[in-house]
């Protein structure tokens, strides 16, 4: 049984629009030139009659000679001759595996009586491998093969002998030692070309080897090797001369094509041709065996053969169905596709017949199958079974992909409850397990991941600890020590010296200058400088050596492991590894002999790239990095590589075709063609592949219907498309359409549809006679001697052919004499393609993403159920400030201590939760805006007029230095001094709250520290109030706050004196390139103070007063 693939997986999913990139990198010139023979265009072929090997198998002999002389020397020293004798092997009873690369008609299909089955052979020489007749005339223009195609009906091949042992294509499985035996016997009635009469076997073979055999009656073997030259009595050995004109070779172009397009543009295979047609007198299809078999030794066969049987060595076989005439043909299947092509979906009238008569389906329920929903079973997380709605990837319709795309632990948060019909839509969740299931299944990319994964987390780490220890002057890297060497040294040489030993006040921050910081995982500095470090990792470890690239594939990558992810996941952006159950989740969406066209859904892309990437996420932080690789994936897709002219391709729509058409033609060619455009710039078709037997898959990245994408073409492939004898064979004649076959150079050649019409259509007859009044040798064999041979009659068939052609293109046809190229251009069965030309509603109504899909992921947050929005509080804005001048070093690397913001498990109502921060750091909670609660509703006029207390801020050790801080090396304490004016006895103090910017300074605004995590503020006197720091957002900044507040609910102003507070371990940041209205160096700082009057019936208010 012959064995050929079907579908074919192809090792790189992405193979066509690489190789297109390479193409467009070769034409810039930007990739050596191949030495190599002149590329095929599409469409053609370079066709040669035989393509014998240097050597044949066999036994060789080598000899050397060497001739040695002496200069001076009269003697004559005798030559050195030596020779050694070697084999040459080839296959001779059985092919290897691989060998045919197709056979027409398939296994168990069905075709007309005029069809001559062929096999196409993966190694163009194979046929000439071996001598089938020693060469004559070694400038022959053919050759004859060792292998023949010969085709049977059923009966023709019953042996009674060994009936028991026949398979299914009627051969028979012996060692040639038992064949030999049978043909020994005294009574044997067979007799072959595989053995000798006496029973040995040829060349030393081992009379143990295993091989199949067909045992053909005498005389149709008789008819199959007569030489029609010859009378009966002139022939005394059998002739295999005719097979010369059934066998050629072909170096075809494969682009477009399923199979062969995997290995390169180019393919060169051999072709044998049989020369018997199907049955002519039967109404009903009739079962053919066709047999490859091996004519070696036949030529040195007497004459006619006298035994009732010849055993023939069969290296491949397979059946088939010989039609009567006018059935099925490929031009009815072409015309039945392009008629009924529609989207990828089950149609209303498949709705409609599966409904019970008078029943209604609910338009809800309707517009949910239209729209490539199926139900399928379901069960719940606690076990319990319902229904689901679940569609695949590949959708009926166009789908607006929005913004957002999930980032998911376990596929459960995305899916979607359908509230109109209660049913829970699982098709995202599914897509997540799916890509989840693919990647673990995927040792490589599970190990490569993980490795990345891994080097991505320390390097953060790393860099982040960095960041934090250097901002406090705990970290130097080798530059830097390097650089300070010198003033490491003057400090050593000082050492010795007294005077060092002295320090002033600020000395007691020598000893402790540096507080104890967690730079642990879940330390609060490294989450808030985790996130940046993990971008820039990333991005440095997704490069390439190319400058400024990110790898694409065609450059070099700077980290293996990406590459090994980057690729598979680009190979899951063309659905590779996709089980086809998710393409067709109803079998209904694709009856047979159907074209459906579908639009890829990227959310499903997203999802299943979302799970195939969270094997990586094993720790809190790692959802950094698996969002910072989606971000390095669309940086990919956009990027133009160097020396193209467009981004790296991806299909967003394609086209399932299942039908015979595809079991016949495996390599089936699909071309695209934009509109107005001969040639598409870059390619159309992204992924084409036999997913199923009958099945064929094609991914393009343009819409159906736009301008790029205007019609789809289908056409036979020229090394697949069937041979036949004619164009109509009968009983009694035979009409034979001869072809125009031109030998001039190409660009000579004439163009359009005349080149297509046939020089002659010329109806033969049995007796040589034709329709034009001619006579000549007969072409075809109808019957010989009561035998059915229905076969060719060569070489008259070959010469006929030779001198129609000669005479109808005089010039443009040159050759002087019948070629198998020329037998092998005549027999080919015409080419019939199918061109599809789409409407721009194909996919229904207005679409809103455009015609081309961006294909990129999309930006990654979690889906979830909406956090209860926080209280709604009365705030009251500041109506002045009053601002102070004061001076302070910065650390401009220095993180912030802030809220973790969106984390899951939020509270629900609104209210923050704070990781707690090591004990010597006081965590402050950053809100989000400035919520002040109001005292009352009072007139402004009842209040004091001016601000009750006095303001000044000066550095503890420096207490002369009022309102300025200087820029010290170290941390210091600030004194917020805050003291009673006179007068405004009768108010009652609530509240006093200084703010000030912080965080980084920008080109507008000063701050005076960058982040803070000392000790606190504490009181400096008055122990009756409590100071609570705090930082707050105002307009997306950030605001240190601190808040005096009495322990009781109000205080008397009259009885306070001193409420000054010290703000422990600062770092101030450098605000001298800020100034005020004045041009002096200034920070602006705001003083609120709250407060109400004795008087309760005067009610309460508040009041900001301008310093």
């Amino acid at each position: 049984m012959v064995v050929y693939p079907i579908c074919r997986t192809p090792a790189r999913p992405r193979y066509l629009p690489q190789r297109y990139a390479r193409k467009a990198l070769d034409r810039n010139g930007l990739l050596p030139r191949d030495p190599g023979p002149e590329k095929l265009g599409p469409g053609q072929e370079r066709l040669y009659s035989f393509y014998e090997p240097p050597m044949v198998a066999g036994l060789h002999r080598i000899t050397t000679k060497q001739s040695i002389g002496v200069r001076d020397d009269a003697r004559k020293l005798p030559p050195l001759e030596e020779s050694q004798d070697f084999v040459v092997v080839a296959p001779r009873y059985s092919l290897p595996d691989g060998a045919v690369h197709s056979a027409y008609p398939p296994q168990g299909h069905t075709d007309n009586v005029e069809i001559l089955p062929h096999i196409v052979l993966a190694d163009p020489q194979l046929p000439w491998v071996r001598r089938a007749i020693d060469i004559t005339d070694p400038k022959a223009r053919n050759r004859v093969p060792w292998l023949a195609m010969l085709v049977f009906r059923q009966e023709e091949l019953r042996y009674s002998k060994l009936a028991e042992q026949q398979s299914n294509t009627l051969a028979v499985a012996l060692s040639l030692g038992g064949l030999g035996t049978l043909v020994a016997a005294k009574d044997s009635d067979c007799a072959s070309p595989v053995v000798r009469a006496d029973g040995s076997t040829y060349d030393g073979d081992s009379k143990e080897t295993e091989a199949n055999f067909i045992f053909v009656p005498r005389d149709l073997f008789n008819s199959l090797f007569r030489d029609s030259e010859k009378s009966p009595g002139q022939q005394k050995l059998c002739d295999v001369s005719r097979y010369q004109w059934l066998s050629h070779t072909r170096n075809i172009n494969t682009a477009g094509m399923a199979n062969s397009g995997i290995d390169g543009e180019e393919g060169v295979f051999s072709v044998v041709i049989a020369q018997r047609a199907g049955p002519l007198d039967v109404t009903e299809p009739t079962d053919l065996v066709a047999h490859l078999v091996s004519i070696e030794h036949v030529s040195d066969m007497s004459y006619p053969v006298t035994k009732d049987r010849i055993a023939l060595c069969s290296l491949e076989s397979w059946s088939y169905t010989s039609l009567p005439p006018n059935s099925f043909n490929v031009y009815d299947a072409f015309r039945h596709l392009g008629s009924t092509h529609d989207v990828l979906r089950i149609t209303p009238e498949q709705i409609e017949r599966s409904l019970a008569p008078g029943q209604s389906l609910p338009d809800r329920l309707r517009r949910r199958l239209l729209d490539g929903f199926v139900m399928t079973d379901y069960r719940t997380q606690v076990g319990e079974r319902t229904a689901a709605w679940m569609r695949g990837p590949l959708v009926p319709r166009i789908i607006s992909h929005g913004d957002e795309a999930p980032i998911s632990h376990t596929g459960q948060d995305l899916q979607v409850m359908d509230r109109e019909t209660g049913i829970m839509d699982i098709t995202y969740g599914v897509a997540w397990q799916l890509g989840k299931a693919l990647a673990l299944a995927d040792q490589g990319y599970t190990t490569a991941l993980s490795r990345l994964s891994v080097t991505i987390s320390r390097a953060s780490m790393e860099e982040t600890k960095k960041s934090i220890l250097r901002a406090r002057g705990a970290f130097r890297d080798k530059e830097e020590i390097l650089g300070g060497l010198a003033e490491s040294l003057r400090t050593l040489r000082s050492l010795h010296n007294p005077e060092g030993l002295r320090h002033g006040p600020d000395a007691r921050w020598l000893p402790s200058s540096f507080v104890s910081v967690d730079v642990s995982r879940k330390g609060h500095h490294v989450r808030q400088g985790f996130s940046e470090q993990v971008a820039l990792v990333t991005e440095r470890l997704t490069g390439s050596t190319s400058d400024g690239f990110v790898y694409n594939e065609l450059n070099t990558p700077l980290s293996p492991d990406w590459m090994i992810v980057c690729s598979w996941i680009l190979d899951r952006m063309y659905l590779a590894g996709v089980p086809a159950h998710y393409y067709l989740p109803d079998p209904s969406y694709l009856p047979d002999e159907s074209l459906r066209f579908f639009h890829i859904d990227r959310r499903w892309i997203d999802a299943l790239v979302d799970g195939a990437l969270s094997i990586g996420s094993h720790l809190p932080n790692d959802e950094e990095i698996r969002g910072n690789l989606k971000k390095a994936i669309n940086k990919y897709l956009t990027q133009k590589p160097d020396g193209l002219h467009y981004p790296p391709q991806r299909p967003g729509y394609g086209f399932l075709l299942r039908s015979e058409l595809c079991v016949k033609f495996p390599d089936l060619i699909v071309e695209g063609y934009a509109r107005g455009k001969d040639v598409p710039d870059p390619t159309i078709i992204l992924r084409q592949e036999n997913i199923a037997e009958g099945v064929l898959l094609v991914m393009f990245d343009k819409k159906p219907g736009s301008d790029g994408l205007s019609s789809i073409v289908l056409r036979e492939p020229p090394h697949e498309q069937a041979f036949a004898c004619g164009a109509s064979l009968k009983p009694a004649s035979l009409a034979v359409a001869y072809k125009k076959i031109y030998t001039i150079p190409l660009e000579q050649q004439p163009t359009g549809l005349d080149r297509t019409k046939p020089v002659d259509t010329i109806t033969h007859y049995p007796d040589g006679s034709d329709d034009h009044g001619g006579h000549s040798p007969p072409i075809f064999t109808w019957s010989e001697d009561g035998v059915d041979v229905r076969s060719l009659h060569l070489p008259a068939y070959a010469r006929r052919v030779h001198e129609v052609i000669r005479k109808g293109l005089e010039k443009d046809y040159t050759e002087s004499e019948a070629t198998a190229t020329l037998m092998g251009i005549q027999l080919n069965h015409p080419m019939w393609y199918l061109q599809v030309r789409m409407e721009p509603s194909l996919f229904g109504g207005a679409d809103s993403i455009g015609e081309d899909d961006d294909g990129l992921l999309d930006s990654l947050k979690m889906t979830g159920p909406p956090m209860s929005p926080p209280p709604e509080l009365a705030s009251s804005q500041p109506d002045a400030s009053n601002a102070f001048s004061y001076s302070a070093p910065v650390d401009w690397n220095a993180p912030f201590v802030e809220r973790i913001e969106g984390a899951q498990g939020s509270r629900s109502d609104g209210r923050d939760e704070f990781r707690l921060p090591p004990p010597h750091v006081r965590c402050l909670a950053v809100t989000s805006s400035a919520v002040l609660p109001t005292a009352g509703n009072v007139s402004l006029k009842a209040g004091p007029e001016r601000m009750t207390m006095a303001y000044s801020i000066y550095p503890l050790v420096h207490r002369e230095m009022t309102d300025k801080l200087k820029p010290l090396p170290h941390r210091q304490d600030a004194i917020f001094s805050v003291r009673r004016k006179k007068g405004n006895d009768r108010w009652m103090l609530s509240r006093i709250t200084i703010s000030f910017p912080h965080g980084k300074p920008r080109e507008n605004r000063a701050t005076l520290m960058e982040y803070y995590d000392g000790p606190g503020a504490s009181m400096v006197t008055d122990f009756r109030f409590n100071v609570v720091p705090s930082l707050s957002t105002e307009d997306n900044d950030r605001v240190f706050r601190l808040t005096i507040l009495p322990r009781a609910d109000y205080m008397l102003i009259k009885d306070l004196k001193n409420l000054s507070i010290m703000l422990s371990g600062i770092m101030v940041s450098d605000y001298s390139k800020w100034r005020d209205e004045w041009g002096k160096p200034a920070v602006k700082v705001d003083i609120r103070e709250e407060f109400v009057e004795r008087n309760d019936l005067m009610g309460s208010m508040d009041l900001d007063i301008l310093k």
